[in-house]
């Protein structure tokens, strides 16, 4: 290490940024901090520091915890270091607790949370408020049920961007086969959304959504990324009726490219067509 520091060293600033913007940076930061005072001037740089992948992603898509000694550094003594300068974290769900708890993260912007417990992250969302988060990405192949959105609501106060992608059904929906069924729930409010991304998600998701008696959205303000053959689907066909409510409030849709039929406008009053998704 030291033969390797001297050689770095060696190296003008802007160089280095050069070499080390190449590697992965939650490698650079375990291996390098705390080196030097030049290292750790170039380290906290947001290059390395706004967005953390703490995780490892496999080639078969699969997802695992960062090896101990890796994750004990980070949530002992790089994250406190670099805490303020942290934006976007992609978290798994074995160390999402950990991390999440290790330090403050004051201009936290966005997460990622990918191979969900439900049980876990339920435990953690309770009482806990992360007051900055404005952008949530969720991935998995486990069910999310109406009661992980509304913690999700909780927890993320001012949440103005959400995306999901989950193949599986839900297991406890909580509309079932009547729509006439008055069921005793929370109804979930998102007032500050206005960007949802529902492209690789279940039906279940849109229906959980789109269906007045579990999501309410705010007037004219979300944009809607989803494809037309899912929302024709979970629409009746642009007639049913729990859904209409909150069709009649989306500010705009992106549909994968297709265009509302004229016959449907109706079904979506506030309705922009949108031929690419609004990320920001």
């Amino acid at each position: 290490m030291k033969h390797s520091s001297v050689e770095l060293n060696d190296l003008p600033d802007e160089i280095l940024i050069i070499i080390l913007k190449k590697l992965y940076n939650v490698q650079v930061l375990y291996s390098l901090i705390g080196v030097n005072k030049q290292l750790n001037t170039i380290l906290h740089d947001p290059i390395f520091t706004s967005h953390l992948t703490l995780m490892r992603c496999f080639s078969d898509d699969s997802i695992d915890s960062l090896p101990d000694p890796i994750l004990d550094r980070f949530c002992l003594q790089i994250l406190h270091e670099i805490h303020y300068k942290i934006q976007w974290l992609n978290l798994e769900s074995s160390s999402m607790k950990r991390i999440l708890l290790a330090t403050n993260y004051p201009n936290l912007f966005g997460l990622g949370l990918y191979d969900i417990e439900i049980e876990t992250a339920l435990s953690l969302f309770i009482g806990v408020l992360f007051t900055c988060v404005r952008k949530i990405s969720l991935y998995d192949e486990r069910p999310f049920e109406h009661e992980f959105f509304l913690r999700i609501a909780q927890s993320f106060p001012i949440l103005k961007i959400l995306s999901l992608k989950n193949s599986k059904p839900q297991n406890n929906k909580l509309y079932r086969e009547s729509e006439n069924d008055n069921q005793d729930f929370s109804i979930i409010k998102y007032p500050y959304l206005t960007n949802l991304t529902l492209y690789f998600a279940h039906d279940d998701y849109i229906e959980e959504f789109l269906v007045d008696t579990k999501v309410c959205l705010p007037d004219n303000a979300v944009h809607l990324n989803i494809d037309y053959e899912q929302l024709n689907r979970v629409t009746h066909n642009f007639t049913r009726d729990i859904t209409r409510i909150n069709c009649a409030k989306l500010g705009s849709l992106c549909l994968n490219g297709r265009r509302l039929p004229n016959y449907a406008k109706d079904y979506f009053p506030m309705y922009k067509y949108r031929l690419l998704s609004m990320l920001m």
